[in-house]
Formats: structure tokens, C-alpha cells, sequence
């Protein structure tokens, strides 16, 4: 990958490169680092009681750094809160090599290797996601373009001309993200593995309970599960990305230029932080319209038309605050969904406007 997000054609090179790169991080900091234990005896972990037994059974286990993370984040608390709107879904990602080699917008789901889905936490149920359910609400963002909820395919971006915070009217550049059934969703690591938990999608798609049970037995959503499943995923990743190196086909073609002069197009993925989704509107070979809901949108965004907020202003709610002169635990809490947010996040008294406290969350 060239930095800043450009494609090109692998070499044999850079593929060997790639291995070894994998390899040293491996052997270097996964195992004997973070996990204190091969890949494969911590894959062997299915249950939350699992993940406790594998703790107590070596204290290379319990003195790693997830060891030490898990012991210190129960310590502080970080289980009790944080736990945001309930609701959480993914695109799904990595296209599996045999049954996308046409893609179509109605084939994409069944062949993803990790699927997409919605998790609803409230009635302990599995779905399928599919893009025709999104929704853009804009009625507290710094846009013109009405109240209503709209499909990314029928928006048009337009910008007020004065962006003056008002949290009773507009306060916000992202748009509120939501399910047209569901409402607001979370995205990220923990809907990615809640959703990986389901029995719903292909009888071949990846499975894997351990997050959803550790969710279950904690009681919901917290900073400390959203955490742990970020984590459980490098491993998951890790194997992936050994899969998609001995796939390589060096002298397949790596371009293939687009035929068409009129249609539309959609594209998805899972980026770190979460559902990355595309839209666009081509007529006369040319792009006429161009939309995209990232990973922090559907975590970031203001209240929707309902005045119902979205997954990290829930999340604060109910936070527990030591010293109001220092509220790190709003950080820890903004943290956990790992937002895109260029800016410094201020934090103010509601009450009297006091600025308390200013830093950075990603």
C-alpha cells in the first residue's frame, strides 16, 4: 500500500516484504507481547469462562499486555459505562476469492468472507444489512437540506453558509446515520464481532461467538468489551491477511477499465473504525453525484429528527466524572469508538459554558 491510500500492482517483491513484515510483527510483539501464547492456543478460545481459564493458566497469559489491560480496565471501572444505543451493524468485508468474481450489488453480501449483519442487543437477534436500509437525517447538522430521512442515493450535499453551534438547532458537520427499521446503530470492532456471533448469512461465512458471549455475560456494551473486541480482531486480521498473500496471482490484470456511461454504483467495506460505504450517480461517463458514510459518522453523529443521539453521545451519558476539572473518563469513553475527529474536542460545563477541560480523542 502507498501511503495516503493509493492502489497498485504487487511485485513478487513486495509480497515477500509483506510476509516478512507479517512474520516479525508475529513473532516480535503478538505472541510474546500482547498475547504471552501462540496465535493457535488463543484461537482456541470460544466462551467468556474460556477467556478467564486461559488468564489463570499461565502467568505469561495474565501478565501479557491483554492480560494486564483486562485486569486493570475491571480495576478502574472501565465495564460500567460507555455502553452507547444497543443497536450495532456492519457491511461485512473481504470478498472471498471464488464467489465475487462478478460482483453485483445484490451478490455482494453472500460472498463476504466476514458478514454483514445487524445486531439488536435489546431483542438478541441477527439480520442481514443491506444498503437500501441506510438513512441520513440532517436536521442538527450544518446542512440544507430539510428534516427528513434520506437514502445516501437521494442526498445532495449542501452546507449552510454560517455553521454557528446551536444544540438546540444545528451543532454538528456529520449527519445523523441510521437504520430505516433500527434507528441509530454503532459501528466498529464490537459490531463487527457481535454480528460475527450470528447464525444468520451463508452456512461458509466466518463464525466466531467468543465476543457475543463476553457481551452477554458482562451485560451489554461497556468501554471494556468495546475495547476487547478490538483487540480479539488483530488476530482475526492477522489470518486474513496470510490468506489474501497466498492468493496473490502477480500477473492477473490489476485494472479493468469501467465500460459503462450511465448507472450507479455502491461500494462497502469495514475500515478500522468501522462501516465505510459509497455511493455514486454516473451519467454521461462522468460523476454526478458522490456520496460516502464513514466509520465515524454513523458513531459521531448529532441527534437525528426525532432527538434521538447517536451512538457516542449516548455512550457519554451517565458517564461517571472524578475531577469535573479533568473528565478523562469522557475520553476513555470518545476513545473506545476510536472517532476520526480532526479537531480538538473541548469539554464544557452545560450549565455554565465553563470550558473544563480540552484534548484530543484520536
Amino acid at each position: 500500500m502507498v501511503p495516503g491510500g493509493v492502489m497498485c500492482a504487487p511485485t513478487l517483491t513486495d509480497i515477500t516484504r509483506a510476509w516478512a513484515i507479517l512474520e516479525y510483527f508475529r513473532t516480535n510483539w503478538l505472541e510474546p507481547v500482547w498475547l504471552g501464547c501462540s496465535l493457535e492456543r488463543y484461537e482456541e478460545i470460544q466462551t467468556y469462562d474460556d477467556f478467564r481459564d486461559w488468564l489463570d493458566e499461565d502467568i505469561k497469559h495474565r501478565e501479557s499486555d491483554l492480560g494486564f489491560y483486562w485486569r486493570m480496565g475491571l480495576d478502574i471501572g472501565l465495564d460500567r459505562y460507555g455502553a452507547g444505543v444497543g443497536k450495532f451493524v456492519t457491511w461485512g468485508y473481504l470478498p472471498h476469492e471464488d464467489k465475487y468474481q462478478k460482483p453485483t450489488i445484490e451478490s455482494r453480501n453472500a460472498a463476504m468472507i466476514m458478514k454483514s449483519g445487524v445486531y439488536d442487543s435489546f431483542t438478541d437477534t441477527h439480520t442481514l444489512m443491506d444498503h437500501t436500509f441506510a438513512r441520513e437525517n440532517t436536521t442538527h447538522a450544518w446542512y440544507d437540506e430539510g428534516t427528513a430521512d434520506v437514502h445516501p442515493f437521494d442526498r445532495t450535499t449542501n452546507p449552510t453558509a454560517k455553521n454557528t453551534k446551536d444544540f438546540n438547532n444545528a451543532y454538528s458537520w456529520s449527519s445523523a446515520v441510521k437504520h430505516q427499521d433500527f434507528g441509530r446503530l454503532e459501528v466498529g470492532p464490537l459490531a463487527r464481532q457481535l454480528v460475527a456471533g450470528g447464525q444468520h448469512g451463508e452456512s461458509w461465512q466466518h463464525y466466531d461467538g467468543f465476543i457475543l458471549d463476553v457481551f452477554r455475560k458482562m451485560g451489554g456494551a461497556s468501554i471494556h468489551v468495546r475495547q476487547l473486541a478490538r483487540v480479539h480482531e488483530i488476530v482475526k486480521l492477522y489470518r486474513q491477511a496470510e490468506r489474501c498473500l497466498r492468493e496473490f496471482v502477480l500477473n492477473d490484470p490489476w485494472y479493468i477499465k469501467p465500460k459503462e456511461k450511465d448507472g450507479r454504483g455502491w461500494g462497502a467495506t469495514e475500515a478500522s473504525r468501522g462501516s465505510l460505504c459509497h455511493w455514486v450517480d454516473i451519467e454521461g461517463g462522468k460523476i454526478k453525484n458522490y456520496q460516502v458514510i464513514a466509520a465515524t459518522t454513523w458513531n459521531v453523529g448529532p441527534r437525528d429528527g426525532e432527538g434521538v443521539r447517536g451512538p457516542i453521545e449516548e455512550a457519554l451519558v451517565g458517564t461517571p466524572i472524578e475531577d469535573p476539572t479533568d473528565p478523562v473518563e469522557v475520553g476513555h469513553v470518545a476513545r473506545s469508538f476510536d472517532s476520526c475527529l480532526v479537531c480538538t474536542v473541548h469539554a464544557h460545563d452545560a450549565k455554565t459554558g465553563e470550558e473544563l477541560a480540552r484534548f484530543r480523542t484520536a
